[in-house]
């Protein structure tokens, strides 16, 4: 039995394709849903729209401190996983759900397989960071989505059990893709994602995001997290938000509708890690709100750029950059991040390091 552990929107993207190919190759599977993501538009509506079962559990342990949420999810985790012991645990991104995830199984002796392992921001104040290396370090194969992160990995001295892949991101993003029709180029917006802690946690830098926001040329279309949505409402910014005249915000959207919008994108503004990838298969550039270095080959040739909503210099330059900005195409877009076939190479890995 194979145990994929997953709680939120970029993990059920992940998870999709490589359940898939191992479900094809004949292996059983079941997967337990950390309850990470418990607004029903950011969770069960994915697995019905990329064409996966349903988790046979959902631990519900959303909502509160890193520490509180990590704890519940280990509890839970170790009850399914010492009832229901699987061969092998996937494990997917660098939430507090892949880090419990990774801790829980070690500790019950589960071999673990880690999906996007490697990228790195050398900064352990950020929690992804940490949720990241614990995760890789605890892993007995690592599955890479760049040369980038490779390289990351034999640093660390974990060379020999890691895998370039490609970004299995890209997999999912393709098939979707395959299916939505073109958009004329009079329709392109600019799409907005926004829930980071660091910029949802405090009133004036969140108004200096609306500020950004006020300031672009073009019609912004923001789904709104729950995180931000429960945070403008505390802040008593809600009003100032829906006052914006180019600023649309909507509920939560599923992936095919998220992708359907970002192939309408001439820019991406967000805090997102992945969605700052995604940018590149969609053929719109970044602006990226946080001071990370996530993806070094992509900021290196200008993909993405970062912008610091609080700094006059930084938002002057992050315009000039949003009015130059237009859609790329196909042929013209970066190629970092693998051919689309990563849940096939994760497979093959599996199998030579005898997990599978």
């Amino acid at each position: 039995m194979i145990t994929h552990i997953v709680g939120n929107r970029p993990q059920f993207i992940k998870l999709a394709p490589l359940y898939r190919e191992l479900e094809k190759a004949g292996y059983a599977q079941n997967i337990i849903h950390s309850g990470q993501h418990y607004d029903q538009n950011m969770s069960e509506v994915f697995f019905a729209e990329l064409g996966i079962p349903e988790p046979y559990v959902n631990l519900s342990a959303g909502g509160g401190s890193h520490a509180q949420m990590t704890a519940r999810m280990m509890v839970g985790l170790e009850r399914e996983l010492t009832d229901h012991p699987p061969d092998l645990v996937i494990l997917y991104g660098d939430t507090d759900t892949t880090a419990a995830g990774a801790m829980t199984a070690a500790k019950l002796c589960i071999p673990i397989a880690h999906v996007e392992a490697g990228p790195r921001v050398h900064d352990k104040s950020n929690p992804e960071e940490c949720n990241r290396i614990v995760t890789d370090h605890l892993s007995s194969a690592l599955f890479c989505p760049d040369t980038v992160s490779m390289r990351n990995l034999q640093q660390e001295g974990l060379g020999a059990i890691a895998y370039v892949t490609g970004d299995i991101m890209y997999d999912t993003y393709l098939s979707i893709a395959g299916r939505i029709a073109p958009v004329p180029a009079e329709e392109e917006i600019i799409v907005m994602t926004w829930h980071r802690q660091e910029n949802t946690a405090d009133r004036a830098r969140m108004e200096s995001i609306l500020d950004l926001v006020e300031k672009m040329d073009g019609k912004v279309i923001c789904p709104l997290h729950p995180r931000t949505r429960k945070c403008l409402e505390e802040y008593e910014l809600m009003q100032r938000a829906a006052s914006i005249v180019n600023f649309e915000m909507t509920e939560p959207l599923g992936y095919v509708e998220m992708v359907r919008l970002m192939n309408r994108a001439r820019l991406i503004l967000t805090d997102s890690g992945g969605v700052s990838k995604e940018s590149s298969f969609a053929g719109a550039r970044c602006l990226f709100m946080l001071d990370l270095d996530v993806w070094p080959d992509l900021l290196e040739d200008g993909w993405i750029r970062k912008v610091d909503p609080q700094s006059a210099e930084s938002v002057a330059e992050a315009l000039a950059f949003a009015q130059g900005a237009s859609r790329v195409a196909k042929e013209d877009r970066p190629k970092y991040y693998g051919d689309g076939c990563a849940a096939a190479k994760m497979v093959s890995a599996l199998r030579q390091e005898r997990l599978i």
